[in-house]
């Protein structure tokens, strides 16, 4: 038998209960209204979530805001070893000279760097592994953002015009607070989610990783040296360091390293000038060019121009540019 429900909680009930009642019945009759009810709601669900734990890759974020799907757009691929590594690309016709003739690049996630990369003793060799390695995840990235740009700009569109709906207007908004923007300002929005150039990616990841032989590459999965300061966070503590108080932050594997890498200087506040610099060339047609983009990140690295000479040497002298006009294969090789 049911316990019956104590008298004054039923006059607290029957007090408040038509007049919430109202109050919903009021919210639902206008679009503000109705949105501002979604967004209490989504609100309430995030609070839940992140009570509960959730993934904190930015992967699990576009898909949480239903930017991506989960098919998976590259083969997975975990070599034994560099040997084996360069095999699979060699039955795939995988090399930077056939690149350069004009062919598409496979559709191959190499989830983790081979341990015994830094072991070749050639060094073009050695170079040529790792760009093949990530070539392909970061075209693969940039692809994603190509898509949630695409996206966003159907829906600002539609809110120009007066004609987008409220579920549609709730999700811009998070979309836009995701990557740190105004979600009134159009053109802020549009600065931030956009491509970085294949040859930056790839030059900041030599760099920072030591052209995939340091140990945050090969025991986390960290290419670009980004940082985390939560103890909750995954990460791998630096044994040399001034300030003890952070981790490099850990991926599960390389392709969640880009994709938290693209979405760091999409968002960052100290990464602005990059995205101005971007919108600037896009806003005139012309394609953002790697190396000046790379001056915008003396604050990446406490080198600060240093920084930013040694990635420019990098890019040209590796003939990272070349790399910029590439694109994904649009079948999957088996």
């Amino acid at each position: 038998m049911a316990a019956k429900m104590p008298d004054h909680v039923l006059q607290f009930v029957g007090i408040w209960r038509p007049r919430v009642a109202w109050v919903l019945a009021a919210m639902n009759q206008s679009l503000a209204g109705r949105g501002l009810l979604l967004s209490a709601a989504f609100g309430l669900c995030l609070v839940i979530g992140l009570w509960q734990g959730g993934e904190q890759l930015p992967r699990s974020a576009w898909q949480e805001l239903g930017l991506l799907d989960d098919r998976p757009s590259l083969r997975r691929l975990a070599p034994r070893d560099a040997a084996d590594l360069a095999s699979i690309f060699d039955q795939h016709d995988y090399t930077l000279a056939m690149l350069q003739d004009g062919a598409a690049v496979p559709r191959l996630a190499v989830t983790r760097l081979p341990r015994d990369l830094a072991e070749i003793a050639e060094s073009d060799a050695r170079k040529a592994l790792f760009l093949r390695s990530l070539l392909p995840l970061v075209l693969q990235a940039n692809a994603e953002i190509a898509h949630i740009r695409a996206q966003v700009m159907i829906a600002l569109d539609a809110r120009g015009a007066g004609r987008i709906g409220a579920t549609d207007a709730l999700w811009l908004q998070q979309v836009a607070q995701w990557y740190g923007a105004d979600p009134a300002d159009d053109a802020d929005i549009l600065s931030r989610i956009d491509q970085v150039p294949p040859s930056l990616v790839l030059a900041q990841a030599a760099q920072e990783s030591g052209w995939g032989s340091s140990r945050f590459a090969r025991d986390a999965n960290a290419l670009f040296g980004q940082r985390v300061w939560n103890d909750n966070a995954p990460g791998l503590a630096p044994r040399e360091a001034k300030q003890k108080n952070f981790r490099v932050r850990a991926f599960p594997d390389l392709l969640s390293g880009v994709r938290a890498y693209l979405h760091n200087l999409n968002s960052h506040r100290a990464y602005q000038d990059l995205r101005d610099r971007r919108a600037r060339a896009r806003a005139v047609g012309r394609v953002p060019s790697a190396l000046d983009l790379a001056g915008t990140l003396s604050a990446y690295s406490e080198e600060g121009s240093v920084y930013v000479a040694a990635l420019r040497r990098l890019i040209k002298s590796n003939g990272l540019a070349a790399l910029d006009r590439l694109r994904l294969d649009e079948i999957s090789r088996s």
